[in-house]
């Protein structure tokens, strides 16, 4: 199982290898980098949200037992590191908020659906499908939140114009834009045709493998960060703390099927995903310690992995 799992999840180290070669030997150079980034984050991962969203069968019966655990996990890492980067590790606002969100924006597209497909079927994957469906868009709207009221606080504005001015700034961010284009167009029953949907499905395949090669060029010119007293703390709470919170919850609170609960729980057991060095580069924080955070968490998740999945067998 151990050398399975490492199959799966070794194409995403081959990709960010590739992308710090390129730069390591002036292949890819810093304004390169920068443009791809800028890419991925305004255009490439807003689209894919999208059109993931928009395609979405929001009509299937979903447990909501589950969503209430996974979720529920989520905002618990995120409040974990976002107070722990703050208070103990003395961390700015804006860097604490953006930290917390790695903690909980686990890469369950990349890694926890083939995982699960491998430990469990893929008859079994319609429970990560139904977490996908409010994954990321809770995530980005958490996040994007609390960073634009604190924005708003600064400028002393009163209350009711900092909340307007936070919901102003998540609407116009391009992810959330994403988000809410593809829930709206799902919600009013718009369809692709098959030749369009077909062409963007095709668009949509490269967005991902492009943003780990950039990732790649990341990692070689902001440098993985000296200390790792944040990163272990965001680690250990993303692969043991979040999925062990599902588990618990799920067994003991809403007494949830053990075949249906495993999901869930590797789903929470997989290390942050790409998303977070994207979220934390829009507001310029962080992207040292969170892409440090993604490289190592995403090569210990071939252990913690195995180990959620030797535990619910």
């Amino acid at each position: 199982m151990l050398l399975e799992i490492a199959l799966v999840i070794l194409p995403v180290f081959i990709l960010v290898t590739i992308g710090f070669i390129s730069s390591y030997i002036q292949l890819l150079k810093r304004h390169s980098v920068d443009g791809l980034t800028k890419f991925c984050q305004d255009f490439g991962i807003p689209f894919l949200l999208f059109f993931n969203l928009a395609i979405l069968d929001l009509d299937k019966a979903f447990d909501f037992r589950i969503l209430i655990c996974f979720y529920s996990s989520m905002v618990i890492s995120f409040f974990i590191i976002s107070c722990a980067s703050y208070f103990i590790f003395e961390q700015p606002y804006k860097s604490s908020i953006i930290l917390g969100f790695c903690a909980m924006f686990s890469n369950g597209v990349l890694l926890g659906l083939p995982i699960s497909e491998l430990a469990y079927g893929a008859d079994s994957l319609f429970v990560n499908y139904t977490i996908i469906i409010g994954h990321a868009p809770l995530c980005y709207l958490v996040g994007i939140a609390f960073i634009e009221v604190a924005n708003a606080n600064n400028k002393k504005n009163t209350f009711l114009v900092s909340l307007k001015s936070a919901f102003k700034a998540i609407v116009l961010n391009n992810l959330a834009i994403g988000i809410l284009l593809g829930i709206s167009f799902n919600l009013l029953k718009l369809e692709f045709s098959t030749h369009t949907e077909d062409l963007l499905k095709q668009g949509t395949v490269w967005i991902i493998p492009i943003s780990l090669f950039t990732m790649g060029g990341v990692l070689y010119y902001y440098r993985i960060t000296k200390s790792f007293k944040i990163p272990f703390t965001i680690i250990f709470t993303s692969l043991i703390i979040q999925p062990a919170f599902v588990y618990l919850m799920g067994v003991y609170s809403w007494d949830i099927e053990i075949e249906l609960l495993r999901n869930a729980v590797v789903m929470a057991a997989m290390a942050p995903g790409l998303n977070a060095y994207f979220f934390a580069n829009i507001y310029g924080e962080c992207r040292d310690v969170v892409a440090s955070t993604i490289l190592v968490s995403t090569g210990l998740t071939i252990f913690t992995s195995s180990f959620w999945i030797y535990l619910l067998s």
